[in-house]
This record gives structure tokens, sequence and C-alpha cells, in this order.
């Protein structure tokens, strides 16, 4: 009987070791599988993002070719501008975008900034904000202004994930020339076309078939 005993409370003993090292195999499993769909769902929303800052460049730079000018003429410095399709085509948009993707709820926007450049290398050597009316090309030494030039800073954010951030430099390539209206004013800044302002009357002979190009256009 006392040996009987023995072997049943020894076999109780084995049996709670073995539930106990289970659970503890069970728990450890489930932490597991909880840490890899945790992983995969930060992929996944990382992904999302990435892919929102890339159209948001890509929709830039075909805003930028189709309309230098009109591009060129949006606010710069702190005003938010999204991407937007108007008629099959996009656009630029004021404000901040919300855009759900697998029922995450993404924000995304980008800002505009002037660039200044070298005189002699024609390097990018600085930036400046709201038109250049606070930091001006003249306060980087032997720099100047570059109306063909914009710096664009895209962001993407969502509930629960880190912001994500990337800038990129747009550049026109491809110059309109406006065919000059008439002569019955003189202004500057960037002209739509067909212009009919100009930055100087040195040198013009009115009634010539001159061609004009100021500021961005």
């Amino acid at each position: 009987m006392k040996t009987l005993k023995t072997n049943s409370g020894q076999i109780l003993l084995e049996v709670l070791v073995a539930v106990s090292i289970a659970a503890l195999i069970l728990i450890l499993g489930a932490q597991l599988i909880y840490v890899s769909l945790q992983g995969s769902k930060v992929s996944s929303e990382k992904n999302a993002a990435f892919g929102l800052l890339e159209e948001t460049f890509e929709t830039v730079r075909n805003s930028a070719l189709e309309n230098w000018t009109s591009f060129f003429g949006l606010s710069h410095g702190s005003t938010n501008y999204y991407p937007q399709k108007s008629s099959g085509k996009w656009v630029v948009a004021t404000g901040t975008e919300s855009i759900v993707i697998n029922a995450i709820n993404y924000s995304r926007s980008f800002i505009i900034k002037n660039v200044c450049r070298d005189n002699a290398t024609r390097e990018i050597s600085g930036i400046t904000d709201s038109d250049g009316s606070t930091v001006t090309c003249a306060d980087i030494s032997g720099s100047s202004f570059d109306a063909s030039t914009q710096k664009i800073t895209a962001t993407v954010s969502w509930p629960g994930g880190e912001t994500l951030s990337d800038s990129e430099f747009i550049t026109r390539w491809r110059n309109k020339t406006c065919v000059q209206a008439d002569w019955t004013s003189t202004g500057g800044g960037t002209n739509f076309c067909p212009a009919t302002v100009y930055e100087s009357q040195t040198n013009i002979t009115p009634g010539t078939n001159l061609v004009i190009c100021s500021g961005g256009c």
C-alpha cells in the first residue's frame, strides 16, 4: 500500500510538471505568433505609407511637367497640399488628405520650398521659406534664387504608427515660351501665357515678334 501511494504521488507530480511545461510552451507559442502578426501588420502599414509617399512625388512631378507656372505659383513654406484626382487627372489640392487603406486611416500632405544655387557651381546651396521672405538666397554667400527648381517634402502618418517623411527636388526641364501679347505694362514675377508684362523696357522694340519668359514660366 505504501509503495502504491508513493507511485501515485510521483505520477501526479509528473503530470503536473508535464501540464506546466505544455502550458508554458503554449504561452510562448502564442506570444511568438502575436509578435509575428504584429510585425506583419507594421510592415504592411509601412509599405502602404511608402506607396502613398511615392504616389505623392509622382503626382507632383506630373503636375509640374503639365504646367510649371501653376505649380510654381502655389504658396511656399508651410502650406499643406495633397494630390487629388479630378476629371481623370491628378491635380494639387490644398490641405491634408485622409485615405483609408485596409481599415487604416492615413493622412498625407506635402509642402513646397524655393531653392538657392551656388552662382559658380550651380549646385543647390540652400532652401528658402515662404518665397524667401525670411530666409533669402542673398543670405547664402554666392547664391541666387533658382525659379526652375523646387523642394518637395511629403509626409504620411497613421494612428499607432510612425510618421514617414521624405524630400525630393523637382526641376523644370521642358521650357515653355510665351509670345508677348502687347506692351501695355511692366511687371515681374511669374507670368502666365500669353504674357502682357515684362521685366524691363531696355532694348525693347514694340511691334517685333519677341518672346518673353519671366520667373517660372
